[in-house]
């Protein structure tokens, strides 16, 4: 009896071991990311948008309510509900001169990485991301009272926001944006419901 108690404690540890290694964590991307090379945006130096190749969006590489200087994102992110955030945007846009929006909930799922997190989106683009949800501009498809967001943590999606909450948002340009297909939003919605 002390032998199989003995074999069955070791088999427990030996468990225990091999699945905390099947639990391990991604690396910090801004770490993981300092050493490999950004081909997927297009940056001009000391600009304050980038332009990704595979969807043809501009983004905006700041928080909303961030100026961007010398490589980084200076001032406080605005955290507005989803209406104000909508509104917001349009006044962007105004000033701006260029049609400004919040990006569409695919559209910021397709910026996951799946080799790091904490923010698992690409930190040299966007420098300054909080580790929160960030609203998206679509709605939930059954109720007018609920929103996307996607929390950056993983980018993981999630589409039963309140809009009365106050998030940070980012701001895109995707006039000439290539539109996700179905099996994109398939595979990504895969993603959220194993993740």
């Amino acid at each position: 009896m002390k032998i199989i108690s003995k074999i069955a404690l070791l088999l427990l540890s030996m468990l225990a071991l091999f699945s905390c290694d099947l639990r391990k964590l991604p690396p910090d991307c801004t770490s993981f990311l300092a050493n490999s090379a950004q081909d997927r945006f297009l940056i001009k130096e000391e600009s304050p948008v980038a332009y990704d190749k595979l969807t043809r969006i501009t983004w905006y590489r700041c928080n909303a309510g961030q100026v961007f200087n010398e490589g980084k994102c200076e001032g406080e992110s605005l955290k507005l509900n989803w209406l104000d955030a909508q509104s917001y945007a349009r006044e962007f846009s105004e000033s701006s001169g260029k049609i400004w929006r919040l990006p569409g909930y695919w559209q910021m799922r397709e910026l996951q990485r799946f080799d790091c997190i904490n923010p698992a989106l690409d930190t040299r683009v966007f420098p300054n991301l909080e580790i929160s949800h960030y609203w998206s501009r679509d709605e939930h498809i059954f109720s007018k009272r609920i929103a996307c967001s996607l929390y950056t943590y993983k980018s993981q999606g999630y589409c039963w926001q309140r809009k009365r909450a106050e998030l940070p948002f980012l701001l895109v340009s995707d006039e000439n944006a290539q539109e996700i297909n179905m099996l994109g939003r398939i595979n990504r919605v895969l993603v959220d419901f194993f993740n």
